[in-house]
């Protein structure tokens, strides 16, 4: 997960959050480096027998209880609309980045 609670490379705003047609849509203005980039998109994702996320340090502990719904966030960040239909979301975590759960 990124700073800013991005997955992939589905950003926080982005249209390709909305994206359901495509599997892998190309992204040319990325709000961070590269601008140009390849993601996966929610229907392939949100289709995974397994998806795993890993985040580290202090600055995600605020991310980590709006992604695992501790606390609301709306809209939802991207990370927290990984929602496998029929697999399941492993988070690997460090203590700093569970520090607020």
């Amino acid at each position: 997960m990124g700073p800013d609670g991005h997955t992939c490379s589905l950003f926080p705003g982005h249209v390709l959050l909305n994206e359901s047609a495509l599997w892998v849509a190309s992204i040319s203005d990325s709000p961070k480096p590269p601008p140009k980039r390849i993601t996966l998109t929610y229907p392939v994702v949100n289709n995974a027998a397994a998806v795993a996320f890993v985040a580290t340090g202090e600055s995600k502990a605020p991310l980590m209880r709006h992604v695992l719904g501790v606390e609301d966030q709306t809209p939802p960040l991207p990370a927290a609309r990984v929602l496998p239909t029929a697999g399941q979301v492993h988070w690997f975590i460090d203590e700093a980045a569970a520090a607020k759960l």
